[in-house]
């Protein structure tokens, strides 16, 4: 049977085929994530948390658990944040400083009584996360380096992201009550950097990056320094459950680009984090830019399968490449032009919108396993570029 939405405020945007809705209420999609509560907040919290369960009976951990989300102030940990709190958890997020965890209650004021952070100024230092896991039931730790300014691959990049894990691994073994970890990969952990375009090749969740640390140690390629960071990483996780055996179950995820509206806190449009910039960049260019990465998932789908990746039995053990699709740069001028014509002047030319022939991906798994509709291309754009263009209205303003 079909399950239906319960709703108390409606605000329906098509999702395209499918019938996924983005709603504006008390309550979403029965498998989704609401992105607000816009009143009654208790209200709307108890319902929202007791469908929840309601949907997921399997669920191994319950909304009144606390999380740790690592990472807390960035691009994809604050919409994880957002997700954890949005189905009734308590969190704990890691920053980098008091001034960043300050200024996310700012931003998300609604959330103030039900967030707390914990400052983590390197996370690649020795018992790192000792403090943040106590009393935690399930860790999401999204913390890791995404960019390609690299100075020192190891110093940059390797070491923060792999000891970063291994610490939060052996925090996690010695504090009992951790239940779930879900740790953030990367679809840079599957792909073979060496056999692009790699056509005919088709990625699954059972494939590995075949980097070596001494291959991104030597390289003066920064995207394949950053490849064999996450590759690297994701291993010392599952390696450690292997060895060490520890109480909690372990589940790793591999987006590939992650579009979206960006929730975090956001100073300048030059310190965008690296995915939105990827949008970001096509607007005022002089000539249409390359495309980075030819596939992607909008972030609040990979924040959903965060979620479920540590509510979800099935889902212990398990490792979800999570792609919802391909697409290419000329897609997205496309897309803005058409839904924002007011900014048409501001894109490129472009002769022709297509994607080049490129390898496949199966996302299958997560698909079947945690039942993810994924948020389509189009209406991921729309979303990230409507916010984009109001987030640089408003700091023009704050500007005068």
């Amino acid at each position: 049977m079909q399950r239906r939405q319960i709703v108390f405020r409606r605000s329906l945007q098509g999702r395209g085929k499918g019938g996924r809705e983005s709603i504006t209420s008390e309550f979403s999609h029965p498998r989704g994530i609401q992105r607000r509560f816009p009143r009654a907040d208790c209200l709307s919290l108890s319902i929202s948390s007791l469908l929840f369960a309601l949907h997921h009976p399997t669920m191994s951990t319950t909304t009144n658990d606390l999380v740790l989300v690592s990472g807390a102030s960035g691009f994809l940990g604050t919409s994880v944040c957002l997700a954890y709190l949005e189905k009734g958890f308590r969190v704990r997020g890691t920053v980098r400083s008091q001034e960043k965890g300050d200024a996310w209650v700012q931003k998300h004021p609604q959330w103030k009584d039900k967030i707390e952070f914990v400052i983590v100024k390197d996370v690649a230092g020795a018992n790192a996360f000792d403090e943040a896991v106590k009393g935690v039931t399930i860790v999401a730790h999204t913390a890791s380096p995404f960019h390609y300014d690299v100075k020192d691959n190891e110093k940059d990049m390797l070491q923060p992201a792999i000891e970063g894990t291994r610490q939060m691994m052996q925090a996690c073994k010695k504090e009992a009550s951790v239940k779930r970890v879900v740790v953030t990969s990367s679809f840079a952990a599957v792909l073979d950097m060496a056999r692009l375009p790699a056509i005919g090749t088709t990625y699954s969740d059972d494939v590995w990056n075949p980097a070596t640390y001494d291959e991104a140690k030597k390289s003066d390629n920064p995207a394949f320094v950053y490849c064999a960071s996450k590759t690297l990483a994701e291993h010392a996780a599952w390696d450690f459950v292997k060895t060490e055996k520890p109480s909690f179950a372990l589940t790793t995820v591999q987006p590939p680009l992650i579009l979206g509206p960006p929730s975090q806190v956001i100073e300048s449009m030059k310190s965008l984090n690296t995915s939105a910039g990827a949008v970001w960049s096509v607007i005022d260019a002089d000539k249409l830019p390359a495309t980075s990465f030819p596939v992607f998932t909008d972030v609040r789908d990979v924040a959903e399968i965060h979620v479920l990746a540590t509510t979800e039995e099935v889902a212990k053990g398990q490792r979800y490449l999570s792609i919802a699709g391909h697409f290419d740069n000329s897609q997205i001028a496309e897309v803005i032009a058409r839904h924002f014509p007011e900014q048409k002047h501001r894109l490129p030319k472009v002769d022709k919108v297509e994607v080049p022939e490129h390898f496949a991906t199966d996302s299958s798994k997560v698909e079947k396993q945690l039942g993810i509709k994924w948020i389509p291309f189009e209406q991921s754009i729309v979303d990230t570029a409507k916010s984009l263009f109001a987030l640089e209205a408003q700091l023009k303003e704050q500007q005068k």
